[in-house]
């Protein structure tokens, strides 16, 4: 059982639908489409328990590249189980140009997804869905909660902005007090040791984020992506719509995280949070992690990724299973 302590918070949603009925129901996984404004077809994927009462929804957004939702996962991605203490429908909306078990980290991407993967269109598309089941999932009772990683992290963090509505977020290495930009000027490309090299290196470097903003083409390619994805995320600084959010939210970052998402652009943005007075907003810097999960001791991944899910139902987790998540000391939670 994944979050076993749930706190008082959550014990109102037991007078819809009881434990014992969720128990005995089996999930129901169904593979759907909508049309974009932009004619685009949009696929995403529900998996809720087959129960007689209403379900809030779990909306996953996973990070970069062109890997398939439906594709094998070690840890399961959120997808609820027949046995969940509260249950839940779970929502993972395609990438363009993606097929939905698609596993191979090393494939080329297709022309679709270079074309229509930006931050701006994953943002759009889960809106629409949203509105979608809004009309259409008469087994949804119009609760969000929303987890993102990485990329999904930046999407999570824009779609606050339009739904105001979701009732908690969880959005992990997504960084947002620096730009992308910035992370290449001052950790990766042109990092301040170059010294007396490090001003051409930034000449060059922002010579060639003037072409991608000015040309951001699908079939146009700079360092791994193409100049339409790398145009969505090179300015993008979260700061300025998250001192707005009033919706709960828990950012989550490992402290060893630098090639992927410097720890300063998560240190940054809390920063300019608690600048902002903004009280909403909880951090966890996640000692001995870095982009992931992957390199921690096993009975800590779990309780991480259990402990951020009970963090979406509950808005809280027990002290001292924070303490072993976040730090590593102290008992580990039992079963």
């Amino acid at each position: 059982m994944r979050f076993p302590a749930l706190s008082l918070a959550t014990s109102f949603l037991f007078t819809i639908i009881s434990p014992a009925a969720a128990a005995a129901a089996p999930v129901i996984s169904t593979d759907h489409t909508v049309a974009a404004v932009d004619e685009r077809v949009i696929h995403f994927y529900v998996d809720r328990p087959d129960v007689d009462g209403k379900v809030p929804l779990l909306v996953v957004i996973d990070g970069s590249g062109c890997l398939g939702q439906r594709r094998p996962s070690s840890w399961g991605d959120y997808a609820p189980t027949a046995g969940d203490p509260v249950p839940f429908a779970r929502l993972m909306i395609e990438k363009p140009g993606v097929a939905a078990d698609a596993a191979d980290p090393q494939a080329q991407c297709s022309q679709a997804f270079h074309d229509y993967y930006t931050i701006q269109n994953r943002v759009l598309d889960h809106l629409r869905v949203l509105q979608h089941l809004q009309a259409k999932a008469p087994w949804w009772d119009g609760r969000i909660l929303l987890w993102g990683w990485s990329d999904g992290g930046d999407i999570g963090a824009q779609m606050l902005v339009y739904r105001p509505d979701i009732e908690r977020a969880v959005l992990g290495a997504m960084g947002g007090g620096l730009t992308m930009a910035e992370h290449f000027e001052r950790f990766w490309a042109c990092p301040p040791e170059m010294a007396d090299k490090r001003a051409e290196c930034l000449a060059d470097l922002r010579a060639d984020f003037a072409g991608i903003l000015a040309n951001p083409s699908g079939s146009l390619v700079w360092n791994g992506e193409s100049h339409a994805t790398w145009a969505s995320r090179l300015r993008s600084r979260l700061s300025s719509p998250l001192a707005d959010n009033r919706v709960p939210l828990l950012i989550v970052h490992g402290e060893r995280d630098h090639e992927n998402t410097p720890i300063e652009s998560a240190r940054a943005l809390v920063g300019d949070l608690e600048a902002s007075g903004n009280t909403t907003f909880e951090y966890w810097e996640i000692a001995g992690m870095g982009h992931g999960w992957d390199a921690l001791p096993p009975l800590r991944q779990r309780a991480l990724r259990d402990a951020m899910l009970e963090w979406l139902f509950a808005g809280a987790i027990e002290p001292g299973a924070k303490q072993f998540v976040v730090n590593g000391r102290d008992a580990a939670p039992t079963e």
